[in-house]
């Protein structure tokens, strides 16, 4: 209820605030529009009365004019009527002087009744004027009081006169003539312009019949039309001609559509007795009289907006800061009010306890969390002086009291510490407790502390189990890698300062991967613990038996002697039990599986040792265990490590034979059944500057072990391309193909297809005279992408062969399904064909078949007449080996080779036993190669 109270209150406040604010800028408003609306009729009466002054004075001046130009015609007419003393030369001297006398004035004339000059006070030298509508308004004139106002007449483009006229009258009242006056119509101009004093502003002078006598600023187009009469009174003026008053204010717009304001008055001095009634007409834009006051009216709305933002603002922070204060307020009830109930709760939340602890008399209590950690009830608190050390183990006592003199001495950090108290029960419990010093005496002494303690037994354990993880193998609990290599280290440190011997055993089980495919992981996680048992079982207790990984296992043994033949006896008697217990049977899904290891043994002791060298000499004493038959041990020895270092020796020379450019290519022939040159098999020869010429056999091996293959073969394809293209440029040599081996890796890669087809393109070798050689091993798996991707190769014309037939172990129906153009026969089938019937019948079934697949037969291996007698005996079209040259440099191919053909005489009979010169063709190298 106090809380809505005080929201209503503060909501009642700030709305009598707002509206407060929005009454004073009502007000200030209302006062604003008040100074405005006042300057605005002040401008407006003053603009009024201002122009009202001027249309007084220019009626002063023209009535002035006017007047004294009324009694210059009347001095002329009455000088031209009868019975005047004056003659001629005195009417023309009068006429010169009345029109000195008059400046307004430009001449003054005499005209008779037709409009004839007469007499003139001027230049003029015409005989008659020019303005008709004036000289047709002569015989009008009956009155000779009225002075009467002509139209205005262009006489020059732009310049307007008007004339004041008196007629002539005789004694009977007929008109005989007009004295005139014309006048100068830059007087009036300039008299007009005087009276100007903006420069929106314009004067004109109006007949009532709406024709204009003079405008000022000058517009010779609308006294043009004024002179036409086609514009007729506007509308300012017949408002001021029905109103009948003297002087108008109008405000309208005019033919432009302009808004203005217009001063009308009319002539009134009737001693002028003129014939027509004058209206003199003053106007201004309304916009530039209004701006007077829109200026002033702006900057007041704009000091007024500033001032109401401002003001906005002001109110809004001192509203915010108000309810900040008051939330503040409230909130530190709220926190004051529900202090102690947050308090429990994270006690509680966080399973701790509070302690005091009063420092000189070395008592604490607790709450009852504390006392129940420790199975206690609240009320049983130890706080007999130093009662509360009895529970505390004595093992951390001491380290305990030395953080509390740390915190004490220095008490700006909280004091921190675990240690075991006694439970209730009788075990141990792990405590942390946090404190801090709240209270010292006048001499700096502490002399009380608080804080809480918190059961951490969970944690300590979650911490030894992870310290355990860390140490040891999850499956089989045997030490794992990191803590055999621990082990390993130190003991062959102690080893070599004692003069002892010790001993690595790597244990690796047999097919233990197809018994984990056949019979599940969860079998072979079984076996791995019995196997981890049984080694446990056969070594001693400061031996060390570790799991590495999988089926891998390490036995490290310990004090074998210090000779090492004893060492050597000692170390050969565990691995033989070892194999007696691994090889008894495993009682695994209620059948017995047997499972048989291979051990690699190492000594260890006098001399250097690493912890790595002691795991792979073990390693690969392991391996010659496995390739003795498995199921038994090996020690290692020297010759291994020599072996293992030719190997990495092998492997970083081959590593950079490309980069040297110490690959060769040499080329065997492929003759056909006449002897004569089909093609050459392209094979790999390494020359090596240390070892000389080192042949596939030596070193392909290695490279397919070390990922190099793919490269070689690569460098291989392209060699061979590039001298296609060299040969196709000779007739003697362009028929002949190249066949290039290819290993199951290189072409077991995704980018191999489209990499021999760049090969192709870059070199521009023919793809009809390249053959790639496949194994029958490339058989065994996946044989689809195979397929798929010499179908790919072969829409472009390359050839297939499959190399080494019959030595397999493919399956022969694979050979209707694959895109082959040849099968090789295998030497080892050609070279005992003579010998035994079974190798012949083997020979003559390949050739068979192959004929029935309609595929080509190439025969490996012929090194006597004999057998090449007889292959073409049964119908073999391809012949390769020593018998027409052993592989050879490109260059040597240059040199024939004469063979004899058995079986054949001179002539080409058969029978006849006598020889038949065969020549190879020859060969050309790729330019500068």
């Amino acid at each position: 209820m106090r809380t809505n109270r005080q929201g209503g209150d503060g909501y009642s406040r700030t709305m009598i605030e707002w509206c407060a604010y929005a009454a004073a800028l009502g007000f200030s408003a209302l006062l604003i529009a008040n100074f405005v609306w006042s300057e605005r009729r002040l401008i407006h009466a003053d603009e009024t009365t201002r122009m009202q002054t001027q249309a007084r004075i220019i009626e002063e001046n023209l009535a002035h004019q006017f007047q004294g130009v009324r009694n210059a015609l009347e001095s002329a007419r009455n000088a031209q009527a009868d019975g005047a003393s004056c003659h001629a030369d005195c009417q023309s001297l009068l006429l010169q002087s009345l029109k000195r006398a008059m400046p307004g004035v430009r001449a003054i004339v005499v005209l008779n009744g037709s409009g004839h000059i007469v007499r003139s006070a001027d230049d003029i030298a015409d005989r008659r004027l020019d303005d008709r509508d004036f000289l047709s308004q002569i015989p009008r004139m009956s009155s000779g009081q009225v002075m009467y106002v002509s139209q205005p007449f262009e006489n020059t483009p732009g310049v307007f006169n008007i004339k004041l006229s008196l007629p002539i009258t005789t004694a009977d009242g007929r008109v005989e003539g007009a004295v005139s006056a014309i006048l100068n119509p830059e007087y009036f101009d300039a008299v007009m312009r005087s009276a100007l004093y903006a420069d929106d502003m314009s004067i004109a002078i109006t007949g009532e019949d709406g024709r204009r006598l003079l405008f000022v600023p000058a517009n010779a187009a609308q006294m043009r039309q004024a002179g036409q009469g086609r514009a007729g009174p506007d509308d300012f003026l017949r408002q001021h001609l029905r109103s009948g008053e003297i002087t108008s204010v109008q405000t309208g717009k005019d033919a432009q559509g302009q808004a203005r304001m217009m001063v009308q008055r009319t002539i009134t001095s009737r001693e002028l007795g003129l014939d027509k009634t004058l209206v003199i007409s003053l106007s201004r834009s309304v916009d530039h009289i209004n701006a007077g006051w829109h200026e002033p009216a702006h900057s007041f709305l704009l000091m007024w907006l500033l001032f109401a933002l401002a003001a906005a603002l002001v109110l809004a922070l001192l509203q915010g800061r108000r309810r900040a204060v008051q939330v503040l307020t409230h909130q530190r009830e709220l926190q004051h009010a529900e202090m102690n109930e947050r308090m429990e709760l994270a006690l509680s939340g966080a399973n701790l306890g509070l302690w005091d602890w009063h420092i000189q008399a070395d008592t604490r209590s607790v709450d009852g969390r504390a006392s129940a950690m420790l199975g206690y009830p609240p009320e049983r608190q130890f706080d007999a002086p130093g009662e509360w050390r009895t529970l505390v183990n004595t093992e951390h006592m001491a380290a305990l009291d030395h953080a509390l003199r740390l915190h004490l001495a220095d008490s700006r950090h909280c004091f921190e510490a675990e240690y075991q108290m006694r439970h209730k029960e009788g075990h141990w419990v792990w405590i942390q407790c946090r404190g801090k010093l709240v209270e010292r005496d006048t001499h700096g002494r502490p002399l009380r502390m608080v804080g809480t303690r918190m059961d951490i037994s969970a944690r300590k354990a979650a911490e030894e189990e992870i310290a355990r993880l860390a140490y040891y193998d999850g499956l089989t609990d045997l030490p794992n890698r990191r803590l055999l290599l621990d082990r390993l280290s130190q003991a062959v440190a102690r080893y070599a300062r004692a003069g002892q011997y010790g001993a690595v055993i790597f244990v690796d089980l047999d097919n233990f991967k197809g018994l984990n495919d056949t019979m599940g992981h969860d079998t072979g996680d079984r076996l791995l613990e019995l196997v981890a048992m049984r080694l446990q079982q056969v070594t001693r207790e400061i031996d060390t038996v570790a799991r590495l990984g999988g089926d891998e296992f390490v036995i490290l043994l310990e004090n074998l002697g210090s000779q090492i033949e004893e060492a050597e006896n000692n170390a050969e008697c565990v691995c033989r039990k070892i194999l007696t217990a691994l090889n008894a049977g495993y009682e695994l899904q209620g059948s017995e599986v047997r499972s048989t290891p291979s051990l690699g043994v190492v000594l260890f002791g006098a001399g250097r040792h690493t912890v790595n060298d002691l795991l792979r000499q073990a390693d690969m004493a392991m391996y010659e265990a496995k390739a003795a038959g498995r199921n038994t041990y090996r020690f290692f020895c020297p010759s291994m490590q020599e072996v293992l270092d030719q190997m990495a020796m092998l492997e970083n020379d081959l590593r950079h034979a490309l980069v040297r450019r110490e690959l060769r290519l040499h080329y065997q022939p492929i003759v056909r059944a006449d002897g004569s040159l089909a093609g050459v098999e392209a094979l790999m020869r390494w020359q090596h500057p240390q070892r000389g010429m080192v042949y596939p056999a030596a070193f392909i091996g290695q490279a397919e072990k070390a990922g190099l293959i793919v490269e070689f073969g690569q460098w291989a394809l392209t060699t061979a391309c590039e001298q296609l293209a060299a040969w196709a440029g000779d007739a003697k040599t362009a028929h002949l193909t190249i066949a290039v081996n290819v290993s199951a890796r290189q072409f077991r890669q995704p980018d191999f297809a489209q990499c021999v087809l760049d090969i192709l393109e870059r070199t521009g070798a023919n793809p009809r005279r390249l053959k790639l050689e496949l194994t029958e091993s490339m058989l065994l798996t996946d044989v689809d992408t195979l397929i798929t991707r010499m179908a790919m190769l072969k829409e472009t014309g390359l050839g297939f062969s499959l190399d080494d037939f019959g030595t397999g172990y493919s399956s022969l129906s694979y050979l209707k399904k694959l895109p082959l153009d040849q099968l090789k026969i295998d030497r080892s089938f050609v070279q005992d064909m003579l010998q035994t019937p079974h190798a012949w019948s083997i020979v003559q079934t390949i050739v068979n078949l192959a004929q029935g697949l309609g595929l080509e037969v190439v025969a490996e291996g012929v090194e006597t007449s004999e057998q090449w007698a007889a292959l073409r005996r049964l119908g073999c079209a391809g012949f390769q080996g020593y018998l027409f040259g052993k592989p050879m440099p490109l260059e040597e191919l240059r040199m024939g080779v004469t063979l004899a053909a058995p079986g054949h005489s001179e002539g080409g009979e058969p029978g006849t036993g006598a020889p038949r010169s065969i020549h190879l063709a020859l060969i050309s190298p790729v330019a500068g190669g």
